[in-house]
């Protein structure tokens, strides 16, 4: 089982409980439930679409032991663990507070849907004091507001059987057919954005071995406001010494820096919403693609509610519009036909799916402002979402929120034009998910992504 919000892994499995759903609210449908030696999986299925890390009470009830004798009582169980989604806490049945990091939770998707993808850490559970192991019976029910699943007490059973189940996972290693690597990374600066945590010395060694590791072609950096490419440049070539001395930078949209093995032909930014801009990149990568390459990177708005969903959207809106005018020679830069293109960043894409929707497909939205929708890519079709895993994890997720309330979700994308582009490999790094082998093979330490920021570094391997 894999957390990618896609769902296709599921469907050999038949659903644990199916219901018509009878709440006056949230109904709740169908439920899945699988595990590997590491985790806990469950699929929900609700009737209308919800955010399922707000605006819910959606609460899952977990009897661990099998036994309603012990435990908080709840819908004819005794649950040792109750989980909140949309108040994104829970609690032990003595009353102890529980965190996201304390249960190892997993969703996805992080916007509005109709069906959610969830894991729970086995190894975190035990150390709630929770029997998990292989042979031991739980129960689980859910309840919202008026439905519950299932309709009758005592919840649903569910053994944990001996598995061999393993995780067809990317690997760190550049495969041969790749011509070009290219990793997206967001930065973080304080909140008041007066330090990056690029220019930490505390945190530089983590990004020395990142880099090495990874050995980009092209990489995009988000979050880098008061800092110039040429900042950039001199502390990525010197303290850090993660990339050649001979690279090119460019920074455009604000707070987007682009470093290029390659030459960086031209920049533009890209108008979206008020004071949240992107930025587009020609690069000259005839050498290693036999073409050129425009790289979009993006940062739109951080965070929930309707004033940010509405900047994310005409964020989006205004790269939709520039990719309709770059293929109709109407951009800032001109380009042959069928030059691949490459989008990709932090996008924060919580709450509302329209924003992913129109990055993929190409919906404006603000018509008004930006003009006519338009499909991106050069053959008329969608982008390629590129979706990738983590290395040694079923999670796609790219963020871990320590110290929030939020549990690891998607942020960051990388999108491609695939009727010109194939995507050879792909991957997020996340070193604590890494082997200790893994790591040993290259260089890395296990906190070397947690220590250099809340997100992983996506990274697409391409050929044409």
């Amino acid at each position: 089982m894999y957390i990618d919000g896609k769902g296709a892994d599921w469907t050999a499995l038949s659903a644990r409980h199916e219901d018509a759903g009878d709440g006056d609210n949230l109904r709740l449908e169908q439920l899945w439930v699988a595990h590997t030696e590491r985790r806990l999986f469950l699929r929900l299925a609700v009737a209308s679409p919800i955010n399922l890390e707000e605006n819910n009470d959606l609460t899952l009830y977990l009897d661990a032991d099998n036994d309603p004798t012990t435990g908080t009582s709840a819908l004819g169980l005794g649950a040792e663990v109750e989980w909140t989604f949309g108040a994104r806490r829970g609690e032990l049945a003595d009353g102890t507070d529980l965190e996201h990091e304390d249960v190892g939770l997993a969703s996805l998707p992080t916007v509005r849907e109709d069906t959610f993808e969830i894991a729970f850490s086995r190894s975190a559970l035990s150390k709630q004091g929770l029997s998990v192991a292989p042979g031991d019976s739980l129960r689980i029910a859910l309840a919202s507001d008026g439905d519950r699943l299932p309709d009758d007490d005592g919840g649903l059973g569910y053994v944990l059987s001996d598995t061999d189940a393993s995780v067809d996972a990317p690997s760190l290693a550049r495969p041969s057919g790749a011509d070009l690597r290219l990793m997206s990374y967001n930065v973080p600066n304080n909140f008041d954005r007066s330090r990056n945590r690029l220019f930490n010395t505390d945190r530089q060694q983590s990004y020395r071995r990142i880099l090495q590791a990874v050995a980009p072609d092209v990489l995009a950096l988000q979050e880098m406001y008061d800092n110039t490419a040429d900042d950039v440049e001199q502390e990525l070539e010197g303290p850090i010494d993660g990339v050649p001395k001979s690279w090119n930078w460019a920074k455009t949209g604000g707070e987007l820096v682009l470093g290029s093995a390659y030459p960086i032909r031209d920049t533009t930014t890209i108008q979206g919403a008020q004071g949240q801009p992107s930025g587009g990149y020609l690069l000259d990568t005839r050498d290693a693609l036999g073409d050129r390459l425009v790289v979009v990177v993006m940062h739109p708005k951080c965070c929930g509610g309707t004033s940010e969903d509405r900047s994310r959207q005409a964020t989006v809106d205004g790269v939709v519009a520039f990719l309709r005018d770059l293929r109709r020679g109407e951009a800032p830069f001109t380009v042959p036909d069928e030059t691949p293109i490459v989008v990709m960043g932090d996008m924060n894409f919580v709450g509302d799916p329209q924003q992913p929707r129109t990055l993929r497909t190409g919906q404006i939205i603000n018509t008004d402002e930006f003009g006519d929708p338009a499909a991106p890519d050069w053959n008329g079709s969608p982008l390629l979402d590129t979706n990738p895993q983590q290395i040694g994890s079923p999670l796609h997720t790219t963020t871990f929120s320590i110290g929030s309330s939020f549990p690891p979700g998607r942020l960051d994308y990388a999108y491609v034009t695939d009727s010109v582009l194939d995507v050879v490999h792909e991957f997020l790094l996340s070193t604590p998910s890494l082997s200790a082998d893994q790591r040993t093979e290259y260089g890395l330490d296990v906190d070397d992504t947690t220590v250099a920021s809340d997100h992983l570094p996506v990274v697409i391997d391409i050929s044409q």
